[in-house]
């Protein structure tokens, strides 16, 4: 909202600014977090060329005042163009209270330990409304993870937009750090052994998982790293 009265003011005549301190002196780039709030990440891009946006990289000592470490920080214009689109890739969290045998389509009756499951799936447009369809569970079931929905309490829905097609690398990368695997689930339409993965801990708790979110959200994006789609 904030964002966009200073682009209408600017539209009247008046000069407006929007300054962000990064308090991380080895930050290279800064963009919004377009994978959580796209609003924001759209209105930061209509803004780009009506106010000033600056963002400065700080560093603070230990009694938080600000040493002369100061730097302006780029901001990747392509990329968050690119990428800032309410589609891509997602994992979905569930959690199961107790172990249960589950009959999931063709796949017939499986059995589902008690844990926690990451399921990897995408959407090529309407990612938001994909997200908030998972979550209700009032629904016709079409999906294999419809059936375990239906069982198991929500824990979290990560999105990972993105204008590349993600899912099976996503689901490769998170059944490194997984415990266990659904044969077959979720991936009748690609070569995959599974899209849904299970483990006995809370993946948030997992330094592994925070960073194959990091490296899919942010890292693989990074201009001029290696592994980045922009150089």
């Amino acid at each position: 909202r904030h964002m966009d009265e200073l682009v209408l003011l600017a539209k009247g005549g008046k000069e407006g600014a929007v300054l962000f301190l990064i308090f991380w002196p080895r930050a290279d780039f800064f963009m919004p977090d377009y994978h959580t709030d796209l609003d924001f990440s759209r209105a930061f891009l209509k803004a780009r060329n009506k106010i000033a946006i600056l963002s400065l990289s700080v560093e603070l000592r230990a009694d938080f005042s600000m040493t002369s470490r100061v730097r302006l920080l780029d901001v990747p214009w392509k990329i968050l163009e690119k990428e800032a689109q309410d589609r891509g890739n997602y994992i979905l969290i569930l959690f199961l209270p107790q172990e249960t045998k589950l009959e999931v389509g063709k796949l017939g009756v499986r059995n589902f330990l008690k844990g926690y499951y990451l399921y990897v799936g995408s959407a090529r447009k309407n990612l938001s409304q994909r997200l908030k369809r998972h979550r209700r569970l009032d629904k016709k079931h079409f999906w294999h993870i419809d059936t375990l929905r239906s069982v198991a309490r929500w824990h979290a829905a990560l999105p990972i937009r993105s204008s590349q097609d993600l899912e099976c690398t996503l689901a490769r990368a998170v059944r490194r750090i997984a415990e266990w695997e659904i044969p077959a689930f979720g991936s009748s339409d690609c070569d995959c052994i599974s899209h849904l993965y299970g483990m006995g801990k809370d993946p948030f708790q997992l330094p592994a998982f925070i960073a194959l979110l990091q490296h899919f959200r942010m890292d693989r994006l990074a201009p001029n790293r290696p592994g980045s789609s922009e150089t």
